[in-house]
């Protein structure tokens, strides 16, 4: 397959013009590996395409620099719940003289509310790192993600394939399987165009995987389930 062009030239450039913020959010990532700490579906992979999801679908070039930093960064949260704060003032520092105080806390914000649902006052930067977001928890890699994020629980439940188990919320969902139908949820959250353009196959690609687990345990005579 062909890379993006367009694509590449906004990573090779953002890369440059915010080396150190890259450099830093390497580091913490490698960090938390060498640490033994669980990465819990959120490595550095996954910075970086939110990163570049974000700028690809923002409304003009400066909301693009601002979300692809925003990007980079979304994921602290997560690995710095106590200390998220002070975390990521100690990495935007290293993009503050490219930015002004208005354009920083716009940043900060959406970093803050990204995995927040949709909120009318959700400024531009905010509307593309969770637009990213959703992308890029969508898809073939989002399937091994998902058992990272939730490495103790099954698979799936055979008794309740074919469908959402009645046990499973957002939160608490029964199985990996399961929480594949909490992702194709995103869709219908997604405010950019530029975003359902992209993310189509990969929605598609969610719903052809449910079917071939499906299919699967049909092989073996086990689905549908009959008691």
């Amino acid at each position: 397959m062909e890379t993006n062009t367009n694509a590449r030239e906004i990573f090779v450039r953002n890369r440059a013009k915010f080396a150190g913020l890259f450099e830093r959010i390497k580091a913490i990532h490698h960090e938390i590996v060498v640490a033994g700490r669980d990465v819990n579906g959120h490595g550095f992979d996954h910075d970086v395409m939110v990163a570049q999801y974000a700028a690809m679908i923002s409304e003009n070039e400066r909301v693009a620099e601002m979300a692809w930093v925003a990007g980079l960064m979304h994921s602290l949260d997560r690995h710095f719940p106590d200390s998220f704060n002070a975390k990521i003032e100690e990495c935007i520092v290293l993009v503050g003289h490219l930015f002004s105080v208005a354009e920083i806390e716009e940043i900060r914000v959406a970093d803050r509310v990204h995995s927040r649902l949709n909120d009318p006052l959700d400024g531009p930067v905010t509307i593309a790192l969770k637009d990213a977001d959703r992308l890029a928890n969508v898809g073939a890699l989002n399937i091994i993600r998902g058992g990272q994020h939730r490495p103790n629980i099954p698979a799936c439940v055979m008794e309740s394939l074919g469908g959402l188990n009645p046990a499973s919320t957002f939160k608490r969902p029964a199985s990996c399987y399961d929480a594949t139908f909490y992702n194709l949820e995103w869709w219908d959250m997604l405010r950019s165009e530029k975003a359902r353009d992209l993310g189509r196959a990969d929605f598609e690609y969610t719903r052809a995987w449910q079917r071939s687990v499906e299919a699967k345990f049909a092989q073996v005579g086990l689905f549908p389930w009959k008691t």
